[in-house]
């Protein structure tokens, strides 16, 4: 556990540099109100990006991680193979109906015309941002976790810093340059997250010269989309109300506020992406007391990384803010919110996975609908009284909402609560407890 954790913890800092990075260039180069206009398209282009995804590649890792812990390594192919094809229909499909649609959305939509050449040019990033999230899904299911993270998270904004430097320099980082560059960093990314898949496909054996049978993903993959559907909507649902209902200047302190508030779930993330394919082997195995020790493991790891990251966002809020330029200082409110929001996330880190990949997908979508609700019911009331304080409860709410019903899912269902095994656990170290004293 402590092994993988750090392979993959590891991996997701190098999101520091990179993925903050991206958002400090943004943030310094375009300014509040610009930068505001770029997060609407953004956010519009990764929310689209999920109805390309449809959960294949959450399916993917389940099926992959299940055939070789079945050493059923005939079906590894086929499996990548259908699911890769699918992803490309999909998305295809979300891609050219968002460029047909670009100029309506901009128009009587956002009320934002200016944005419509962005939301355009962000088309031409779903298909390789989906075909590289794919290919980090078939890694992960191989238990290549570093490199999976790697092309999940870290490496498109790497690339796009190592380019937007100069460009940001030299006074040329635009709303439509820095889309067209996202764009041309997730193909890139896709090109080495295949390189990658077929260097370690190689060491995967064939048990006979047949290759197996290809696995349905579209249902599965639904069901688990759900899941991602709420991550989707968290990521991009309230800069894009905020687009809608509130200033450019609003959704520019909320858009900053947001992303430092994500550090937390730079960690959630992590670790629950490297023990989502250990949960669907241990399932497969009917490993419960295995499940339950890695669930708490993950949540007490997490626990420990996110408390000195939250409190300085709680106790320092208006000095991070500043670091980005003038002018965002203001989200102070707004930042103290989400963290709260992102450290109830942390206490139930993976309980939406653990439910998903043990066969509990129905109850995962149950959970989901609820939280959906939450959300658009919080957005459509808070962010015209609130701007984007009104935007940070929503969001907050909601993600204790579904953390909380995941949590209790996995009791009732499984009969794990790793906060309490975790609590247990502390309480045998402690002098002069019952547990300490046990043998």
């Amino acid at each position: 556990m402590i092994r993988g954790a750090i392979a993959s913890l590891g991996s997701r800092l190098l999101d520091l540099p990179s993925r903050y990075g991206f958002h400090l260039l943004v943030a310094a180069e375009l300014g509040v109100v610009e930068s505001g206009l770029f997060y609407i398209v953004f956010s519009v282009m990764v929310m689209l990006s999920g109805f390309g995804r449809l959960g294949i590649d959450r399916a993917l890792t389940r099926q992959v991680a299940r055939d070789v812990a079945s050493h059923r390594h005939d079906t590894v192919r086929p499996a990548i193979a259908s699911a890769l094809r699918l992803v490309l229909m999909a998305s295809a499909i979300v891609a050219m109906l968002l460029a047909a649609l670009a100029f309506p959305l901009a128009r009587h939509i956002l009320h934002k015309p200016t944005l419509a050449w962005p939301l355009a040019l962000g088309a031409l990033s779903i298909i390789p941002q989906n075909i590289s999230t794919v290919l980090g899904g078939a890694l992960a299911g191989l238990h290549r976790v570093a490199f999976s993270q790697m092309i999940y998270s870290w490496l498109w904004p790497t690339i796009f810093c190592l380019v937007a430097v100069p460009l940001g320099l030299t006074g040329y980082l635009t709303v439509t340059n820095a889309v067209s560059l996202i764009a041309a960093s997730f193909a890139l990314t896709a090109i080495v997250g295949a390189v990658l898949l077929r260097h370690f496909l190689v060491s995967t054996p064939q048990n006979s010269g047949i290759s197996g049978e290809k696995p349905d993903f579209l249902t599965p993959g639904l069901s688990l989309f759900t899941l991602e559907l709420i991550q989707l909507l968290l990521a991009s649902a309230p800069a894009i109300s905020l687009g809608i209902g509130a200033s450019a200047f609003e959704t520019g302190l909320f858009a900053l506020a947001w992303r430092i508030a994500l550090i937390d779930n730079l960690l959630i993330s992590g670790v629950a992406g490297m023990v989502a394919p250990k949960f669907a082997a241990l399932h497969a195995r009917h490993d419960r007391s295995g499940l339950n020790r890695s669930a708490a493991h993950a949540v007490g790891l997490v626990l420990c990384l996110a408390l000195p990251v939250t409190a300085c966002m709680m106790l320092f809020p208006g000095h991070l803010l500043a670091l980005f330029g003038h002018g965002y200082a203001q989200g102070s409110s707004t930042l103290r919110i989400l963290a709260i929001g992102q450290f109830v996330a942390v206490c139930f880190t993976a309980m939406p996975e653990l439910l998903g990949m043990t066969d509990h997908a129905a109850t995962l979508r149950k959970i989901n609908i609820i939280s959906f609700s939450v959300l658009f019911l919080g957005l459509a009331v808070l962010v015209p009284l609130a701007g984007s304080v009104g935007a940070a409860i929503a969001t907050s709410l909601t993600i204790a909402v579904n953390g909380i019903s995941a949590s209790w899912a996995a009791y009732r269902l499984l009969g794990i609560f790793p906060l309490a095994s975790l609590w247990q656990s502390v309480l045998s170290y402690l002098p002069g407890t019952p547990e300490s004293r046990k043998p």
